[in-house]
């Protein structure tokens, strides 16, 4: 009874036992990375932000924008850094408002930019959600009958740059100048030229929209 008892003790480890190390390096390897995660997580990186809202088309100024520590993790490319790695002439090729971080992919040159700026004066003041740098909608009502008109949509996705509250043209109060599809300009024009209705429609859960 004795001897089986011995048999059937447990052998205490020893320092030489590959088994021992293996668990020993793996106990090593998992704190270490730990660590370099907790690091790599506390880390910040500077990256441009902008002071006001910048529209399509808009030059990519230094007042425009300034400089601010954050931890952005495995995103850090997604945003430039700094002002030197903004090319020379370089534009926004996408809407960004004020206090956004800067996108790599906004930043390119005014070619990329297939948008073309016109001024749409209106008889009555816009909703509260179209904003310099929002996505609004233009609607064309044109007359069928007399008394009596007919709406559609004349551009889907147009981005608002200016908003002149003041406006004195003819009994209009307010103009509002609109970046416009270049394949969108001519029906927009041609609209403007008869001086027919043309509304600027705001487009809920899109850029500096609310839902």
């Amino acid at each position: 009874m004795g001897a089986s008892t011995g048999m059937m003790r447990l052998r205490r480890p020893r320092w030489k036992d590959p088994r021992l190390i293996v668990g020993v390096v793996l106990v090593l390897g998992s704190v270490l990375m730990g660590a370099l995660l907790v690091s790599r997580l506390a880390e910040t990186t500077p990256v441009l932000v902008a002071r006001s809202v910048i529209v399509p088309g808009q030059a990519l100024a230094p007042e425009d924008l300034t400089v601010v520590e954050l931890r952005l993790g495995e995103q850090d490319g997604m945003y430039v850094g700094s002002l030197e790695a903004i090319p020379e002439g370089a534009v926004a090729t996408q809407p960004i408002r004020a206090g956004e971080l800067l996108p790599a992919a906004a930043v390119g040159q005014s070619t990329d930019v297939d948008l073309r700026p016109v001024v749409i004066p209106v008889d009555s003041s816009v909703a509260q959600s179209v904003q310099a740098g929002s996505t609004v909608e233009l609607w064309h009502t044109g007359e069928v009958d007399e008394g009596t008109g007919q709406a559609e949509l004349l551009v889907e996705n147009a981005v608002v740059r200016t908003i002149d509250e003041g406006s004195t043209l003819g009994m209009r109060s307010m103009a509002v100048e609109v970046l416009v599809p270049r394949d969108d300009l001519a029906g927009v024009l041609e609209v403007l030229s008869r001086e027919e209705r043309l509304d600027v429609i705001g487009v809920p859960g899109a850029y500096g929209v609310g839902t």
